[in-house]
């Protein structure tokens, strides 16, 4: 086997991989944005509002390209190493036994150019098996939480505000959506928050520090009980103008 064709076998999924996860991820992002600025169909708008929050921000709504990505990957990977993966064994094999005196067993490059499609066989699995447990996880949490909403009757306003609100704000980061900041509620895709301004008691600003960097988390912290709700920005300014401006909203306590 030529150096050059190790490289390109044994790089060539790691390829597949970053270039699959960057697309997937630049697609959710791309979803997250539509639903935040109400770029929705006529048939959801006529949902009833529970309904109508569950379908636009359950999170395979948003995570679909990630869960196409990564059943893709396996599929590959797995053809990949079966299929090409004999087809080396039986190369080395004959290579073995019209050279059977050669010092370095052929059979070592087999393992060399499959070792990180394995490897990343197994990652890919696992980061489906957690996409999917999310997937149940979060859902669960959006169910419930609408249905504290809905106790309220606070989801036919929080309806009517976040297609009627226009004011959009960034948030930076990756795994997160933006925000749409409504007259009486605050709204994010994922993860899926709907926070009436009303609820609030108080906000605090932290700042956080990573090996990546630091960014700034906006804690909401709730009248009706003791939990609280945590929306990270790459810039403080950012979430000190989300900060002022509900702090300054009449309907916040």
């Amino acid at each position: 086997m030529g150096l050059y064709e190790m490289i390109v076998g044994t790089m060539f999924i790691p390829f597949l991989f970053i270039l699959s996860i960057f697309f997937s991820l630049s697609l959710r992002k791309r979803n997250m944005q539509k639903i935040i600025s109400a770029e929705i169909s006529d048939d959801l708008k006529d949902l009833k509002p529970r309904e109508f929050f569950y379908n636009l921000l359950k999170i395979e709504r948003t995570a679909k390209p990630v869960y196409y990505a990564e059943f893709f990957l396996l599929a590959i990977d797995t053809i990949y190493i079966l299929f090409g993966g004999y087809a080396e064994y039986l190369k080395e094999l004959k290579f073995a036994q019209e050279f059977p005196d050669f010092p370095i067993n052929p059979m070592s490059f087999v393992f060399i150019k499959f070792g990180i499609p394995i490897f990343l066989w197994f990652i890919v699995l696992f980061l489906l098996l957690f996409a999917l447990f999310m997937k149940k996880k979060e859902n669960k949490r959006l169910a419930k939480m609408l249905d504290n909403l809905e106790k309220y009757r606070f989801l036919n306003y929080a309806k009517e505000d976040f297609i009627n609100s226009e004011k959009i704000v960034k948030t930076g980061m990756v795994a997160q959506s933006d925000l749409k900041i409504g007259s009486r509620y605050l709204f994010s895709v994922y993860p899926a928050y709907i926070i009436p301004y009303s609820w609030i008691s108080d906000i605090t600003i932290d700042r956080v520090y990573n090996r990546g960097g630091s960014y700034s988390s906006l804690t909401f912290i709730f009248t009706k009980s003791f939990k609280y709700e945590k929306i990270f920005f790459a810039k403080k300014e950012v979430a000190e103008k989300v900060r002022d401006f509900i702090l300054g909203n009449e309907d916040f306590h």
